[in-house]
C-alpha cells in the first residue's frame, strides 16, 4: 500500500495540501487509541513530504536564505519581530514566557517557534532548560508539534535528546553505580515526550539492550526498570519479545550460577554433573583436559549450552578460565586420544622381535614381518577392547572413580581409571605378554605410563573462539600410519636384497631321497645306496 493511499491522496497534491490532510486525519486516528494506525499514517506523510522534496529538489537552490518581508508591515510589527528574534543566549525562563506572550499576541509565535529550535540544534550544550521549555510550550516530539517544523532540525534535536539520556544510563552503568542509574532512569519521567507511543518503543528498546550489553548486573536495576516500565511475561508486554527471556536469565543468572557451582562438586553421575565439574570446578589445566578425555557427545552438548550461558551472564567469571574464556575446551572436543595405545603395542611387538627373535639368526626383513604381524592382530583387538571398556565405564562412571579413588588414595583426582584405563591396559599387557613375555609387556606398560607422565604436564592453554577441524588431526594420524607402513615395506625389501645366512640358500649336499618318505618304506629299510645319496645328472 502506497503512501498516497493511506493519506487518501493523489501523487500530485502539493507540500500545504499535504500537511493539512495530514492535520485532518489526526484528528480521526489518535496515537492512545489506535497506536498502529497512527504509525502507518505518520510513516505515510513522512514518505509523501520526502517525494515532493525530490520533485522541487531541482527547482529550488538549496543555498538560497529565507529573507523576511517587510514592506507591508507597521512598525509595531516590525519591532515585535526583533525581540522575538532576539539572540536566545543566556535567556532566563522569565524572558521566555514574555516573549512567547509577546509573540501569541500580535502572531508571531511560528517565528519564535523556528527560532528556538534553530538556536538548539546550533548550541545543543547550552541548551537544556530552553529545550525543556520547547517541548513542554510548543509539544515537540509529538503528534501535535508544528507541521511547518524544519523536520530535519526537529529530528536533530530529538536525536541530541535520545543521545543525552543513553549516554547519562550508559555511564551509570559502566561506572556499576546502581543508585545512580536509577535516579537517571527517574529523571527520564520528567520527560514528557517519552509518553508518545513511538518514543516509548524507543526508550523500551534501549533499556533492554543496556541492560543486556552491561557487563554490570543489578537485580535492583531490573527490578526497577521492569515495574516502571511495565515488563511482564504475558504477550502484551512492551520489553521487546526477543530480550525478554534473556533478561530473565540474567536475572537469575547469580541462582543458576550457585547451582551449578554446587553440581561441580557432586560426583560426575549426568552429563550436567560433568560439564560444571570440567567449568566450574577447582583444578589445574592439566586435570580438566584429563577429565575431558574422558567426556562423550551428550557431555559436549551439555558444555556448549553451560559456556554460552556463562558467557552471556557472568563476563567476570570467564576472564578466570583458561585462555578468558568458557569455550576453551573447543580443540579438546574431536582429539584423537587412542594413539598411546597403538604406539605401545607397536613398540612392544618390533623390541621384542628383535629380542626374541635376532639371536636365532633371522633376517632383519623376518623381524619387521613378525612385528608388523603381531602390530596389527594387536592393534585391532586393543581398539575393540578399548572401545567396550571406554563405554562401560562411561555408564558405570561413579563405580570407576570410587575403584580409582579406593585403589590411589593419594591423588585427587586419579591420574587412571580402573574400569576405563587398568583393566584394558592389563588384558593387553597380558595377550603381548603371552607373544613376547616380559619384554613385551614391560614395553607396552611403561610406554603408556611415559605418555601419562608427559600428559600431566601443565601446559599453557592455547584456546580460540573457533573449533579446531577435527578431521586435520585424523589425516595427519592417517598419514603418520601409512608412513609407517611405507617405511617398514622399504626395510623388507631392503633386507631381501642382502646376502644369505648361515643354513639359507643351496646346501652342499644333496637332499636325501628317503628323508621325504616314511620310515616303514621298504625301500628306506637298507642303507642307503650311493644313488640315494648322490643323484646322478640328466645324461650321465
Amino acid at each position: 500500500m502506497s503512501c498516497w493511499t493511506v493519506l487518501g491522496l493523489s501523487a500530485d497534491a502539493d507540500t500545504r495540501t499535504i500537511k493539512r490532510h495530514y492535520a485532518a486525519l489526526l484528528k480521526q486516528t489518535r496515537p492512545d487509541e489506535d497506536p498502529e494506525g497512527f504509525q502507518r499514517l505518520r510513516e505515510a506523510y513522512e514518505q509523501a513530504l520526502t517525494a515532493k522534496e525530490w520533485e522541487q529538489f531541482s527547482e529550488q537552490d538549496p543555498q538560497e536564505e529565507a529573507s523576511w518581508d517587510l514592506t507591508d508591515l507597521s512598525g509595531t510589527q516590525i519591532d515585535v519581530l526583533q525581540q522575538v528574534t532576539r539572540s536566545l543566549n543566556d535567556v532566563s525562563l522569565g524572558e521566555l514566557q514574555q516573549r512567547h506572550a509577546l509573540a501569541l499576541e500580535h502572531g508571531a509565535l511560528d517565528v519564535l517557534e523556528d527560532e528556538v529550535l534553530r538556536h538548539c540544534v546550533e548550541h545543543p550544550d547550552t541548551s537544556e532548560d530552553l529545550l525543556e521549555w520547547a517541548i513542554k510550550t510548543f509539544q515537540w516530539f509529538s503528534a501535535w508539534q508544528r507541521l511547518e517544523l524544519d523536520e530535519e532540525q526537529i529530528y536533530q534535536v530529538l536525536a541530541q535528546r535520545r543521545q543525552g539520556i543513553t549516554h547519562t544510563l550508559r555511564e551509570a552503568l559502566e561506572r556499576e553505580d546502581a543508585e545512580g542509574f536509577l535516579q537517571a532512569y527517574a529523571q527520564c519521567f520528567r520527560h514528557q515526550w517519552l509518553k508518545g507511543e513511538h518514543h516509548r518503543q524507543w526508550f523500551n528498546g534501549l533499556l533492554s539492550q543496556l541492560l543486556l550489553e552491561s557487563r554490570f548486573w543489578s537485580s535492583t536495576i531490573f527490578e526497577a526498570v521492569s515495574t516502571g516500565q511495565g515488563w511482564h511475561a504475558g504477550p502484551a508486554s512492551p520489553c521487546p519479545k526477543t530480550e525478554w527471556q534473556r533478561l530473565v536469565d540474567r536475572h537469575e543468572a547469580p541462582i543458576f550460577l550457585a547451582r551449578q557451582q554446587h553440581l561441580a562438586t557432586q560426583p560426575a553421575a549426568t552429563p550436567e554433573h560433568r560439564a560444571a565439574r570440567l567449568l566450574l570446578a577447582p583444578g589445574s589445566f592439566s586435570q580438566r583436559r584429563a577429565l575431558a578425555r574422558r567426556l562423550r557427545d551428550d557431555d559436549w552438548t551439555q558444555c556448549r549450552q553451560l559456556s554460552s550461558a556463562l558467557y552471556a551472564n557472568h563476563p567476570k567469571l570467564c576472564e578466570a578460565m583458561p585462555g578468558g574464556t568458557p569455550f576453551f575446551w573447543r580443540e579438546w572436543e574431536h582429539t584423537f586420544d587412542s594413539w598411546p595405545i597403538y604406539l605401545g603395542i607397536a613398540l612392544a611387538c618390533l623390541i621384542g622381535s628383535f629380542v626374541l627373535y635376532a639371536p636365532n639368526g633371522e633376517r632383519l626383513g623376518s623381524l619387521i614381518g613378525v612385528a608388523v604381524f603381531w602390530s596389527v592382530i594387536f592393534s585391532a583387538g586393543g581398539w575393540v577392547l578399548h572401545w567396550l571398556m571406554h563405554q562401560f565405564a562411561h555408564r558405570v562412571w561413579l563405580l570407576d572413580d570410587r575403584l580409582s579413588a579406593y585403589l590411589l588414595p593419594g591423588f585427587n583426582p586419579p591420574p587412571f581409571g580402573v574400569l576405563r584405563d587398568l583393566l584394558p591396559c592389563a588384558v593387553m599387557a597380558a595377550g603381548i605378554g603371552k607373544v613376547y613375555g616380559l619384554i613385551g609387556s614391560g614395553v607396552y606398560v611403561a610406554t603408556l605410563v611415559a605418555v601419562g607422565l608427559i600428559r600431566r604436564y601443565e601446559g599453557k592453554p592455547r584456546v580460540s573462539w573457533k573449533p579446531s577441524n577435527p578431521w586435520i588431526k585424523r589425516s595427519l594420524a592417517g598419514a603418520g600410519i601409512l608412513l609407517l607402513v611405507a617405511l617398514l615395506g622399504v626395510f623388507k625389501v631392503i633386507s631381501s636384497q642382502g646376502t644369505v645366512n648361515r643354513n639359507q640358500g643351496l646346501q652342499q649336499w644333496t637332499e636325501r631321497l628317503c628323508s621325504r618318505m616314511p620310515a616303514s618304506t621298504s625301500e628306506c629299510g637298507a642303507p642307503a645306496t650311493m644313488e640315494q645319496w648322490y643323484g646322478k645328472e640328466a645324461g650321465q
